[in-house]
């Protein structure tokens, strides 16, 4: 079964140019996105609303999701006294994307590898939604 992971820090919302964020954190980001700009050549008219500075696990979408965090947390470690300015100046949070096809979607992470994260000042929690196209999707 091929499983897609998405695991990045974002930090969002924010009202100055994206390399002011850059320079708080000491490393260029992943991707950035500017308020206004498309999301895609596809469709122009949907716009960003707001500005995101990304930084991901750098792993590409087939690694596992444990890796995924595992290689997130330490990019995040690595930016040492950086990482408590950008939560203190900034709304900032990880985001998870997992696409996969399974009637038992669950996953787990170590509990010390959130712990870790907890120790950054960044707690992670985890709401699942699970869409079923078959048979019973409405109930019948």
């Amino acid at each position: 079964m091929i499983v897609e992971h998405h695991v990045y820090f974002s930090v969002f919302g924010f009202e100055e140019d994206p390399e002011e964020v850059t320079r708080v954190a000491g490393v260029e980001p992943d991707e950035v996105w500017r308020r206004g700009e498309t999301y895609s050549e596809a469709i122009p008219e949907a716009r960003r609303r707001d500005n995101c500075w990304i930084l991901t696990s750098g792993l590409d979408q087939y690694a596992s999701h444990r890796d995924h965090f595992e290689k997130l947390l330490i990019r995040l470690e690595d930016l040492g006294d950086r990482l408590p300015a950008l939560l203190e100046h900034y709304r900032c949070g990880v985001g998870v994307s997992r696409y996969y096809f399974m009637d038992d979607p669950g996953f787990y992470l170590p509990a010390r590898l959130l712990e870790r994260y907890r120790e950054l000042g960044i707690p992670l929690t985890f709401d699942q939604l699970a869409l079923d196209a078959g048979e019973n999707a409405n109930g019948h």
